[in-house]
């Protein structure tokens, strides 16, 4: 049981650090094409990859089943990321960080009301509040900082969407291979992407591709960011709970924050390393037990 808790803390590191290089691929992008272009390839990829991974085609158990699937897809792949892209273009990426770090107490006042198993804990708030400062210290720590209230507002939601997401992962049917949930998953957010696009009425400019940075960037998004790490995951929270894993949310800012230094060539400052380990203490603290 300790190796298994163990396995399901690394799953839950390694799935927040992916995302959180997601972020700088995800901004590089936007110069490029529209977000929904951007989803719409990622996740195909990310749907391929699945499918190569786990052939086996599973049949439709039951319509309650498939409802819940879809549910999964329209909230975590299709509206969460088009909340998470359109706030990246009209707020800074550090913004969004923030909201992030919401997920976590998000998350567990989603899951103290929609499951059994998982409640609140005064070591949840403290974790929590200590992040928080965290994360405020290397937020505000940037001269360039701007409050764009349209892109705020988005990325608000999207950190409200994911914590929702988290919780009704957890309540996926049970039966089913982890590599399906998942492909189910992206394959109905596929579908709400295409209803979505169709809608807009727009060409796509195909010859983009051939920009190396174009297609480095939605290999990593599709291959890593959207399918490896989903599988990470949804591994996680199943091993460790919605609260826990989504504790570990808290070091997007912080990893986003390194990988400005190393791709970026942004300076770290007295205020980011503060910050850096007052989320880290936020995270041990929010782990502990009662």
């Amino acid at each position: 049981m300790k190796n298994y808790k163990l396995i399901g803390h690394i799953f839950a590191f390694l799935t927040v650090t992916i995302w959180s290089f997601a972020f700088v691929s995800n901004k590089a992008l936007l110069s490029y094409m529209s977000p929904i272009e951007n989803m719409i390839l990622r996740f195909l990829i990310a749907y391929i990859i699945l499918v190569l991974l786990y052939p086996k085609l599973n049949t439709i158990k039951s319509i309650k089943d498939e409802i819940h699937f879809a549910f999964l897809g329209f909230l975590g792949i299709f509206l969460y990321f088009i909340l998470e892209n359109f706030s990246l273009k009209y707020t800074q990426a550090a913004n969004v960080g923030l909201y992030m770090g919401a997920i976590p107490i998000l998350t567990a006042i989603t899951a103290h009301f929609l499951t059994k198993d998982e409640h609140l804990s005064k070591n949840v708030w403290i974790g929590f509040l200590l992040a928080i400062v965290g994360i405020s210290l290397i937020l505000f720590d940037s001269s360039k900082f701007e409050l764009r209230i349209k892109g705020d507002i988005l990325a608000l939601l999207g950190a409200l969407v994911f914590a929702i997401y988290s919780v009704f992962l957890k309540l996926a049917p049970k039966g089913y291979h982890y590599i399906v949930v998942t492909r189910k998953s992206f394959l109905y957010g596929l579908v709400f992407m295409l209803i979505y696009y169709i809608s807009l009425d727009k060409s796509f400019n195909i010859s983009i591709l051939k920009e190396p940075v174009v297609y480095l960037n939605i290999l990593y998004l599709g291959a890593i960011s959207s399918g490896l790490a989903f599988i990470l995951w949804q591994q996680g929270i199943e091993k460790i709970g919605s609260i826990s894993a989504s504790s570990y949310i808290y070091l997007v800012p912080l990893i986003t924050a390194l990988a400005g230094v190393f791709i970026l060539n942004e300076q770290i400052s007295t205020n980011m390393l503060i910050g850096a380990m007052l989320i880290l203490f936020g995270l041990y603290v929010a782990q502990k037990s009662k």
